[in-house]
C-alpha cells in the first residue's frame, strides 16, 4: 500500500475546506445575511415595549398611557444625516397625523441630550420628544442603526419596522396603514 503524498493530501484538505466555505456562503445568502437592512421589515416584535421618559419640554411622556392610540416612534440622532432631512417631513405630517388619532414620539439616542434638544429646537419639533438616556428603550427595541421607526397600532401591537431614510410617500402610506380611517 502507497502513502499518499503530502502534498497531495494538502491539496485535498483545501479543497475540501473552500466547499465548506462556499456552501456556508450559500446558505447565508440564501438567509439573507448581507442584503441591505434598509427598508420595511416584518417587525421583530410582536407588541411595543412599554418605556416611560422625559420629554424635551420637561413633561412625561408614559407610552402605556398613549399607546390606546395609533403610535409612531421613531429612533434618530442629531449627527444622523437621513435624520436631518426627514425632520421637517415629519414635522409636517404631525401635524396632520395628530388630528387622525396617530400619536409621534422621537426617541433621541447615542448622544447628549443638549444635542438633541438644540437639534429640536433648530427643527421646531412639535411633538414629543424624548432621551433615552440609559439607552433602554432602543435596546428593548432592538435598534441597530439610525433612523429606526416603529409603527404601531392601537392597543400596543407593531405592525411595521422601517430601518434606514423615510420619504414622504412611504412615511404616508405606513402612517395611513395605522390611522384610523377618515379625518376629524
Amino acid at each position: 500500500m502507497t502513502r499518499p503524498r503530502p502534498a497531495l493530501l494538502i491539496t485535498l484538505i483545501a479543497g475540501a475546506a473552500v466547499l465548506l466555505l462556499l456552501g456556508a456562503l450559500g446558505v447565508g445568502l440564501m438567509r439573507g445575511v448581507g442584503r441591505p437592512t434598509e427598508g420595511r421589515t416584518d417587525a421583530t416584535l410582536a407588541t411595543a415595549p412599554q418605556f416611560r421618559l422625559t420629554q424635551f419640554d420637561g413633561q412625561t411622556f408614559d407610552f402605556a398611557e398613549q399607546n390606546k392610540q395609533p403610535v409612531f416612534i421613531y429612533f434618530w440622532a442629531s449627527w444622523c444625516v437621513p435624520c436631518q432631512a426627514e425632520a421637517p417631513i415629519i414635522e409636517s405630517l404631525w401635524k396632520e397625523y395628530r388630528d387622525r388619532g396617530v400619536v409621534f414620539v422621537g426617541v433621541n439616542i447615542w448622544e447628549r441630550p443638549q444635542d438633541g434638544r438644540e437639534f429640536a429646537k433648530q427643527y421646531r419639533l412639535s411633538f414629543p420628544v424624548v432621551a433615552d438616556e440609559t439607552g433602554s428603550v432602543y435596546i428593548e427595541y432592538g435598534v441597530q442603526g439610525l433612523p429606526t421607526a416603529f409603527f404601531v397600532a392601537a392597543g400596543g401591537s407593531v405592525r411595521t419596522q422601517f430601518s434606514g431614510p423615510l420619504d414622504e410617500p412611504t412615511l404616508r402610506g405606513l402612517l395611513d396603514e395605522i390611522a384610523p380611517t377618515g379625518r376629524s
